[in-house]
């Protein structure tokens, strides 16, 4: 039986406005699992295993909710401006060439973290337009590929490890400006904290079907 080979992104959409620089913290890299043995895979095999990580440069942390205003419909909208920047530098060649694989199976609207799934021959075609991509909604917006793998599970991994540290450090900003209880920062920051653990828990649920 033919398997078709998918190359999975996990992209993250930085907000300009709503952002501050975090150059004098420490690296951001988090350790990956080790891909796992499998001895009847060939060298492909092994290839799709390997999650594929962007150089390590300093990232902007939210001063507060990322406000991309995409609301429920925030994949929708992603796939849309992802179609549109790839039929204005690609034509519609380029669209029909990842039209069929191209899918955008998870959004998180509190850090912007995003799954994207494309086939792989195709998988840098798709990174190359999300360079383009500079206005989501009505929101200006830097777009980041955090990591690439040839599987789901590594890039939850990924995709887990990261989104925790951008809500850690999205608390420790607001505590660091002396938001307190009396003026409803702990509240939002317990909100905060729900809304990330249920991120996590629809992050965890996601698999290769989708």
């Amino acid at each position: 039986m033919v398997r078709f080979k998918n190359r999975y992104l996990l992209v993250e959409f930085l907000v300009p406005s709503s952002f501050t620089s975090t150059l004098q913290t420490p690296s951001i890299s988090t350790p990956l699992p080790a891909p796992e043995h499998r001895e009847e895979a060939d060298d492909s095999d092994s290839e799709d295993d390997e999650i594929l990580q962007t150089p390590t440069i300093p990232f902007l942390v939210p001063a507060g909710k990322p406000v991309l205003g995409l609301g429920d419909e925030g994949s929708q909208a992603i796939y849309k401006a992802v179609r549109g920047v790839i039929q204005d530098i690609f034509g519609d060649e380029g669209w029909a060439r990842v039209a069929s694989s191209f899918r955008v199976i998870y959004h998180s609207p509190l850090t912007t973290l995003t799954f994207i799934r494309i086939a792989r021959p195709y998988y840098r075609l798709i990174w190359s337009a999300l360079t383009f991509l500079t206005v989501l909604g009505s929101k200006s917006v830097i777009p980041r590929v955090v990591g690439v793998s040839g599987t789901i599970r590594k890039l939850q991994n990924r995709g887990i490890s990261y989104h925790r540290l951008v809500i850690g450090q999205l608390i420790a900003h607001i505590a660091q400006d002396g938001v307190g209880l009396s003026n409803g920062g702990g509240v939002e920051n317990a909100n905060i904290i729900k809304e990330g653990d249920r991120e996590i828990e629809e992050m965890e649920r996601l698999n290769e079907s989708q």
